[in-house]
């Protein structure tokens, strides 16, 4: 990989440019493109001369330097405004001096790269046309010859705007991702004043005229703000070096001297960018004298800097890759949305040079940042209000980076409610973190392997799973240090700070600096932390040499020296160490235009904060101009009660609708709103500082001030325009989004929650909203951004607003809305639930396709699916509502589970006998068995679901769940103990057992000869009045490190392991509730484990009664639930039970308050939460149910500002199912419209799709579940097999004397013999006169006619299973399919005629683009290939067969072929036959001694297989295909995709070569232009036993079994 180092001249005054250094990599293949476009026109010219044709610089790329052999960077010199591509570079225009050329290649390390030139059209002097082109074109053009270099006239600008165009196309995006480091040498990142004056000239010049990129240059103009809002997201990535000019330049005529940029302008104050001044004015920051010039040598020096850092080319390349590959998952994880620069530079803008370098002389600042000791250290430095501590920070944290010191760092925001919060700052923190030590960055990601959900997760949870559980067990010498400012404002102040007591359990050593006011609470925690850590302070009430220097910067009063000074000392006087108020009066004085207004203003400015912001008030209350006030009010609502800090433009677009638009709004800002709001730099606007809100809402009786309700409403309907807006969804379809829609897709509920529920206009506004196709838009404008967690906390904040209105309001106004808010409110979670993942992938997906999936009732459905009943309508539903069920599991018989077990993406549940079955969590399809060999008594996943422990009667073992090998086993201990608890610890090295002997024994992994060691024998002594007998369960705690043991007859212990040590009992609290039915002070606890985090046991007693208990601090709760089983999810947000009676209860872990409760039919055995906490699982003997309710989404979405408040609408508080009896088997009417499925408990019932009766063809006495169904081909007669073996077939046919009934005639029940085995599959023969009854070990007819069976023959290979078809030609023949053979029998005599054998699973012309397509497959324990579905075209002409191969990593590599069923005839007849005339039907040919005796073999020798070959299907269209479902008319073939959406797509078959259109929601791009999508299936759709019965019928319609019922599936676009 090769390097560039790009050096830009940005700006600068005829032709005097400022310069610019960048380093990027460039992928080899990228390079060759870019050196092959360069050397196809002349290079520029090795021969200087100063002829005027020479002074033409050439624009373009030139090369101008290359080393002999392979170079290993490159260099680029690119100039700026005004200059050309050589005398930018060359003093006095000297081309001997051009320094690129002449110097550089003479140095040793640099002349090891290729050194080139770039010019383009900057002058602004050219006599043309206004110049319209923007810094953005220049960027394009830039990046465009650097990928291309076609062209000579291309123009350019410089790396600020080039990196970030390329930041977000995507044509560019492998050039500039690949950039280390960049280098500024007098750049004006913040513009330059001269920018403006330069057009003003240009303006009345009769040789130019203005230009936009000029004007794009001006101070803090919205260009120069975006590119530095948009760069500092991505400057981390960077090493930055900054150089300024410390000498003023001459210019002009008269050579009068300015400062063309001040040092302000030049440095970007980024944390750990460097910034060094330069001996030289402007002029001379990029022209050097000679070699020896120093200027030229310190530009120099910087350049082999930054190439010692390349690595060599091919070397590192993979750790950068996986590194940023990494930090991208571990971003995710911790959901870091902004880069924390972003509030650093805020407050370093404001720092004053000169300024706060007191504070790195103090003596406690000294120990903290240099004590050589590795124990750990908080710094606390605290002053008062507006005393400027922030800014002081922010010195801080840019003198540890200079330092070369790991520093993280946080600004707790006033502004952002996102900022306020302390899991945000710790989410922050901890990304930092990742980024600079490799160590934690892995830890983290092993989080992710175990599918850990932190982006909503508590303070306390992030501090215990990430801070605690892994960075505080790394060992390291150095230092981190963390810095965060204004604690007093987040919303828990002393959480932190009792957090940050416990870094002394760190084995690395953390210095934390505390930047804050100080406050009582404060003071008492800081007390606390003194006792654990070392504690050191800073006082800091303002230093006087800080605000005198920023007196010296921003006052501009006129007047003598004595003068100035005089009104700086009463300014200092005055000021009492608040550098807001000193800001305020200097902008007073400033506007001033004499000594005696100065004077007055002096007198009349009042001291202290309050006065101040009353005279402030006063001047927006008295405006003149009632326009004006208005505009004031507006924006000071809107700044002080907004959700985020806004940007000019979004607000000038939402002030549109209250007031006339202002020319200019930062001025108007600055004019009218008294000094309460201020623009940054970046453009967004803020109140000055946090006082000023708490002044502006506090007391409605100063002179001016904002009410929080009336600015929250008005809010409120800003954003409902916006949302509501005539013609959004268009806008943002066109990429043409207004500015302010993120701002109200994502915060007009927050305005909602502080609106009045009393209020008409808001309740009708929010009612039009979500009653109009604007819900639908928002909802699109969310997925697009990958932001549904958004509809989650809408549906939170409606429920509350509409229940704070049944309490507050008992107006029939809000009764009305009431019902439709909370329907709303339920609508929203489900969406997510239920159809997330696709309509993330689809965002146009929730116009037409999601509302008709959903249930009748529902307000989506009623809203918006009906409309749409004409493309795709869903019927067939018995249960009207939304329910919480996602999927059931069913384990088949011989399986009664007993524990289920969650971890990473997996679910195990296991079987006393042996058994484990493991599942995908995502899709709920069977991964694998696990045989143990011998009774289980517990499993255990490690914590990211890879391995998997198996604890049995007599040994041990531990699995590989990817490739189900075991990869160690142990002879359990002699007197056979059973395990009661079983944790993996030391990075999975190591397994953990509690036993009921009360010993704790450890397994080595490491080793491969480990036996069982005893860590820890627990002693327990009885109490007086107890007996102490074996445990009769126990719970280590998720480290390891603790016990805890339940008696019978004894309280509960806790012991630490280590020792042991004995930590404390648990003893009742009794009351009303718990003291019936208990005859001791300590209960029977039956089931134990603990909370994630906080050290406490959660246990449940005999009675049903749960507990947790902290064992170090004796704190109890009890709360009765009736349950005989308990889960905790990961987040420790839910506590669930479940009982004897099949309820399951949801319990918040906050206060143990029931929260939500559902049922379902069985006991329950066993509950386990998904690793991310929003589904439940539990264990019901034959089956296992998935539930997602809501309940659960909300619970798992709050955080610590909403979780006290949260709470459940009453109507979904309980919710009961009816017992459901699965549907088991499925087939349709060839050619009609009824359809026939069969029941676990035995049940057959007849369905006509356009009907709702149904008619039941066969009721099971003895509850036998149908285990297949049949139709004949001519939809005469459907035959069905029961549990007991037991075959019927019925004749069904319309009755013409009664409209809509059916006459149905039972025609044969005959039993299997049981010694045949299980059956398999049966098959009417195409005339309907047999019946093929195919069990595990045999074939038999039946005769429709007779009911009795005509031929029976023994199948040797009874492993195999097949497929059977009618021959698609030969009515007399059978095609029975297996692994990669095809097998042709005899109707009459069930004798086999032929056999041909086709490609195996893995095919020479499958490439590997199909092969890595996997998928997952049931019975993968199975190790034989299997043939998954057979199906025929409508005119007989072609077989497509799907058959499943072993893969790896448990998966299962699925192939579908389509062979032409004339070959298979035409293959079969070209075979030498012995005996023609022994073939009872003529159209079979075959070996006669096959078929003179049933005692005969009924299989051919493998040797005798011709080859069938099929026809070839596009590689793209196989690696789509996850099942083939049906081929209907026009060889359409209808599958579901891997994503589960129903698609087609026309057989380009040899026979048929109409021309194809395609049509649908939708078409695929590429080799796939004709699969068409025509919709997808909600996730709770998709169980495997469901999906393995989906079935389409003759003209599209899918049916499609749930939950009991078959859901009836119509879409427009699948219709015959």
């Amino acid at each position: 990989m090769s390097h560039y180092l790009f050096l830009w001249a940005l700006w600068g005054v005829a032709g005097k440019p400022e310069a610019f250094v960048a380093a990027l990599e460039i992928y080899p293949s990228t390079i060759q493109r870019l050196w092959r476009t360069t050397s196809a026109y002349p290079g520029f010219p090795r021969e200087r001369s100063n002829s005027p044709a020479d002074l033409r610089d050439p624009l373009g790329l030139r090369l101008l330097h290359t080393p002999q052999g392979k170079h290993k960077f490159d260099i680029v010199f690119v100039h700026g405004l005004g200059g050309t591509s050589r005398l930018t570079w060359s003093k006095n225009k000297d081309l001997d001096l051009f320094w690129p050329s002449t110097f550089l290649p003479l140095e040793p390390d640099i002349c090891q790269g290729r050194i080139m030139t770039f010019g383009y059209n900057s002058s602004p002097l050219k006599a043309n046309a206004r110049n319209s082109a923007t810094v953005l074109d220049f960027a394009k053009d830039l990046l465009y010859d650097l990928k291309y270099t076609k062209s000579e006239d291309n123009e350019g600008l410089g790396v600020g705007s080039a990196y970030m165009q390329g930041q977000y196309d995507p044509e560019y995006k492998a050039i500039v991702n690949a950039i280390s480091a960049i280098v500024f040498l007098s750049t004006p990142h913040r513009g330059t004043n001269l920018a403006e004056t330069l057009n003003r000239i240009l303006q009345v010049s009769i040789i130019s005229s203005s230009k936009q990129f000029i004007s794009e240059l001006s101070t803090n103009s919205y260009t120069m703000q975006k590119l530095n809002e948009q760069f500092r997201h991505v400057a981390p990535k960077l090493d930055i070096v900054s150089f300024y000019e410390t000498q003023m330049t001459p210019i002009g005529i008269k050579r009068n001297k300015i400062m063309v940029l001040e040092r302000d302008s030049s440095v970007l104050g980024y944390p750990g960018e460097i910034s060094k001044a330069l001996d030289a004015d402007h002029h001379g920051v990029c022209k050097y004298d000679s070699p020896e010039d120093p200027l030229y040598i310190t530009v120099r020096n910087v350049l082999k800097s930054l190439i010692s850092k390349f690595p060599t080319p091919g070397s590192g390349n993979a750790s950068t890759l996986r590194k940023r590959e990494d930090l991208r998952e571990i971003e995710t994880l911790l959901a870091v949305s902004e880069a924390p620069g972003v509030d650093y530079i805020f407050f370093r803008d404001r720092w004053v040079p000169d300024t706060c370098g007191w504070v790195l002389e103090q003596v406690p600042f000294l120990e903290w940042a240099h004590d050589p000791a590795t124990k750990p250290r908080v710094l606390w430095l605290h002053g008062g209000a507006a005393s400027g501590k922030s800014v002081l920070a922010s010195f801080i944290i840019n003198h540890l980076a200079q330092l070369g010191v790991s520093c993280q760092y946080f600004f707790v925001r006033f502004g952002d409610q996102s900022k306020q919060s302390l899991s945000t700052v710790l989410r922050s923190l901890a990304y930092q973190i990742a980024q600079s030590l490799p160590a934690f960055r892995h830890g983290l990601t092993r989080l992710i392997d175990e599918a850990t959900k932190l982006d909503t997760a508590d303070a306390q949870t992030i501090w215990s799973r990430v801070f605690k559980s892994i960075l505080f067990k790394i060992r390291l010498d150095l230092p981190l240090y963390w810095v965060v400012d204004g604690i007093d404002e987040s919303d828990d102040p002393r959480a932190l700070v009792n957090m940050m007591s416990e870094v002394d359990l760190a084995a690395l050593p953390i210095r934390i600096l505390i930047v804050s006011r100080k406050t009582q609470g404060l003071v008492s925690s800081f007390q606390r932390v003194s006792k654990k850590v070392q504690l050191d302070y800073i006082p800091y009430e303002g230093n006087l040499i800080d605000i005198s220097c920023f007196i010296d910067r921003d006052l501009e009063v006129s007047g003598d020296k004595d003068f100035q000074t005089h009104v700086k000392k009463q300014i200092l006087e005055r000021a009492g160490g608040n550098f807001l108020w000193v800001h305020l009066a200097i902008q007073t004085i400033n506007n001033c235009h004499t000594a005696a207004n100065v004077e007055r203003s002096l007198r009349h400015l009042p001291s202290g904060m309050e006065a101040l912001y009353d005279r402030m008030a006063r001047s927006v209350a008295t405006l003149p101009q009632q326009e004006d006030k208005k505009l004031a009010s507006s924006v000071l609502a809107w700044v002080t009660c907004a959700m985020r800090l806004m940007t000019l433009e979004e607000l000038s677009l939402v002030l549109e609708k209250d007031v006339s638009k202002p020319l200019d709004l930062q001025r108007s800002i600055g004019d009218l709103c008294g000094g309460f709001v201020i623009v940054d730099n970046d453009g967004n606007i803020a109140l000055i500082h946090q006082t000023a809100r708490e002044y502006l809402t506090d007391d409605q009786t100063r002179p001016f001030s904002v009410n929080p309700i009336s600015a929250h409403e008005q809010l409120f309907l800003r954003c409902m325009d916006c949302l509501t807006d005539f013609g959004l969804r268009s806008k943002i379809n066109r990429k043409q989004a207004p500015a302010f829609l993120d701002y109200a897709a994502t915060s007009w509920f927050y305005h909602l929650s502080f609106s009045s529920v009393g209020s008409k206009e808001i309740l009708s506004t929010l009612r039009a909203f979500l009653g109009s196709p604007s819900v639908l838009t928002w909802i699109q404008t969310l997925a697009q951004t990958k932001r549904l967690r958004t509809l989650i906390l809408a549906s939170t904040e409606l429920s509350h607003f509409a229940r704070k209105g049944k309490e507050q309001v008992s107006t029939t106004l809000l009764t009305s809305h009431g019902a439709f808010l909370e329907a709303w409110a339920t609508d929203l979670v489900k969406i997510v639930g239920k159809f997330g993942a696709n309509l993330v992938r689809s965002p146009d997906s929730i116009y037409k396709m999601i509302p008709p999936f959903c249930p009748e009732n529902s307000v989506m459905y009623q809203q918006f699916g009906k409309k749409e009943s004409n493309n795709l309508k869903i019927t067939g539903f018995s249960l009207a509502e939304w329910d919480d069920s996602l999927a059931r599991l069913s384990f088949g018989s011989g399986v009664h589970a007993t524990s289920i077990n969650a971890a990473g993406g997996r679910i195990a549940v296991m079987s006393p006998t042996g058994t484990v079955i493991v599942y995908h969590a995502s899709t709920c399809q069977e991964s694998r068995q696990i045989r143990h060999g011998e009774r289980v008594l517990r499993v255990q996943f490690n914590l990211s679901g890879t391995l998997l422990v198996t604890y049995g009667y007599l040994t041990t073992k531990v699995w590989e769940v990817t490739t189900g090998r075991c990869v160690a086993s142990a002879h359990n201990p002699i007197d056979r103990p059973r395990s009661h608890t079983i944790v993996m610890t030391d990075d999975d090295n190591q397994v953990l057992v509690g036993t009921d002997d009360g010993k704790i024994r450890s397994l080595c992994l490491k080793d491969p000869a480990a036996v069982w060691q005893v860590v820890a024998d627990i002693d327990e002594q009885a109490l007086e009045g107890t007996v102490v007998n074996s445990p009769t369960c126990m719970s280590l705690s998720p480290d390891g490190s603790n016990v805890a043991l339940g008696y019978r007859g004894h309280p509960l212990s806790v012991w630490e392991i280590q020792g042991p040590k004995f930590v404390g009992h648990c003893l009742r609290v009794f009351n009303d509730s718990t003291q019936s039915n208990v005859a001791h002070a300590w209960g029977e606890v039956v089931q134990l484990t603990w909370h994630p985090y906080t050290g406490e046991v959660i246990g449940l007693y005999l009675e049903g009664v749960v507990f947790r208990w902290h064992p170090y601090h004796d704190e109890t709760q009890e709360v009765h639930t009736g349950a005989n089983s308990i889960s905790v999810s990961q987040d420790a947000k839910c506590l669930a039970t479940g009982d004897p009676n099949g309820i399951i209860k949801l319990f918040a872990m906050a206060d143990l308050s029931l929260v939500y409760q559902f049922a379902s039919q069985d006991p329950i055995f066993d509950l386990g939460f998904a690793p991310d906490s929003r589904r439940l699982y539990d264990v019901r003997g034959s089956y296992a149910n998935v539930w997602e309710p809501d309940a659960l989404l909300r619970l798992s979405e709050t955080t610590e500002a909403s979780t006290g408040n949260y709470t459940l609408p009453e109507s979904t508080l309980q919710h009961m199912s009816g017992k459901i009896d699965p549907v088991t088997v499925l087939d349709a009417q060839p050619n009609g419209r009824v359809y026939c499925s069969g029941t676990d408990s035995g049940l057959v019932e007849l369905v006509e799709t356009g009907r709702t009766k149904v008619f039941d063809l066969q009721k099971s006495q003895s509850f036998m579940s149908i285990e297949h169904i049949v139709w004949s081909d001519d939809g005469r007669y459907v035959g069905f097999t029961d549990l007991n073996k037991r075959v019927f077939v019925k004749f069904v046919q319309p009755n013409a004397e009664a409209l809509g009934s059916w006459t149905i005639e039972p025609k044969i029940e005959l039993p299997i013999n049981v010694a045949e085995g299980a059956i398999r599959q049966i098959l009417f023969r195409s005339d309907s006169s047999m019946l093929l009854v195919y069990t595990s070990s045999m074939i038999s007819t039946i005769s429709i006619d007779s009911g009795s069976i005509v031929h029976s023959r023994s199948l040797p290979e009874a492993t195999t299973v097949y497929r059977w078809v009618n021959h698609p030609l030969h009515q007399g023949s059978l095609l029975a399919f297996g692994p990669g053979k095809v097998y042709i029998w005899a109707w009459s005599d069930l004798v086999q005629t032929d056999q041909l054998a086709f490609p195996s699973a893995i095919m020479e012309q499958i490439d590997s683009f199909s092969r890595s397509r996997t998928s997952s497959s049931a019975n993968l324990w199975e190790s034989k290939d299997s043939i998954d579905r057979v199906l025929v075209t409508n005119d007989n002409m072609f077989v497509l067969v799907q058959s499943s191969s072993p893969a790896s990593q448990g998966q299962k590599q699925k192939e579908t072929l389509v062979f032409d069923v004339s070959t298979i005839a035409q293959a079969t007849e070209s075979r030498p036959v012995a005996d023609k005339s022994a073939a009872s039907s003529p159209a079979v040919r075959g070996s006669p001694a096959l078929r003179s005796s049933s005692s005969r073999p009924a299989l051919c020798s493998r040797d005798d297989f011709e080859v069938l070959q099929p026809i070839p299907l596009p590689l793209e269209l196989i690696s789509h295909i996850e099942i083939p479902l049906a081929l209907l008319s026009r060889d359409r073939l209808v599958f579901l995709d891997h994503d589960f959406w129903l698609c087609s797509w026309r057989l380009p078959l040899p026979s048929k070569t109409a021309s194809r259109r395609p049509s649908g929601f939708g078409a695929l791009d590429g080799g796939t232009m004709e699969i068409q999508r025509h919709y997808f299936f909600p996730s709770d759709w998709i169980s495997p036993d469901s999906v393995a019965l989906y079935t389409v019928m003759a003209d599209g319609t899918v049916l499609c079994p749930r939950n009991g019922d078959v859901a009836v599936v119509k879409c427009s676009t699948l219709r015959n």
